[in-house]
């Protein structure tokens, strides 16, 4: 890996730019592939007694896909709550087949209706998007800070609150990557390969 190095090592936007170059070589059949098996691991994400409901995030087209994933989650019983950008901050709208999406702000898909009131009160999971996670829980985002925002709003995993976790392609689970103190560190990891909980 050639990154653009610091003091401390690679920097966020080198590692950015080396991920998301990566991303856009992938083929649309390993895509599928790991849409698939992304999907499969649905069932492991919440232990028995978990809350029924989840939030997760409706992806980019070079993301980890999550469109199976969700499904496979409501089809499990579970109300999965998918977001949409208002301002610097999120709000969240229940996710369920044939609910209208329209492109937002970024390019990604975001849900038309009434925002749950609630917000992320009661949810057992956080699905949120990255581009890598250390093995320490540190998780490299897009840059714009709308899931290190949602995420301090919510109590810890250890405190009470939902667990955390990033979906990631399995090689973007990296020994280190580049973090601030402002970060909001995640409880697991979530690849083609299975649920992984770090820290």
């Amino acid at each position: 890996m050639i990154l653009v190095e610091t003091a401390a090592g690679p920097s966020k936007a080198a590692l950015r730019a080396w991920v998301r170059a990566r991303r856009s070589e992938r083929s649309s059949l390993d895509r599928e592939r790991a849409s698939t098996a992304i999907a499969r691991a649905a069932g492991t994400l919440l232990p028995p007694g978990a809350a029924p409901c989840v939030a997760a995030h409706l992806a980019l087209p070079t993301e980890p896909p999550t469109k199976a994933l969700i499904a496979a989650l409501h089809d499990a019983g579970l109300r999965v709550l998918v977001p949409r950008v208002v301002g610097d901050a999120l709000e969240w709208v229940a996710w369920h087949p044939g609910v209208e999406l329209r492109r937002g702000r970024f390019g990604i898909a975001e849900p038309v209706g009434d925002a749950d009131p609630r917000g992320l009160a009661g949810v057992a999971a956080i699905l949120v998007p990255a581009l890598a996670v250390d093995r320490t829980g540190h998780r490299l985002g897009q840059g714009g800070g709308y899931y290190d925002r949602t995420l301090a709003t919510v109590p810890a995993h250890a405190a009470g609150g939902p667990l955390r976790v990033a979906v990631v392609y399995d090689d973007e689970v990296l020994d280190e990557v580049p973090y601030e103190p402002h970060d909001i560190t995640v409880d697991g990891v979530l690849t083609p390969s299975g649920l992984v909980r770090l820290g």
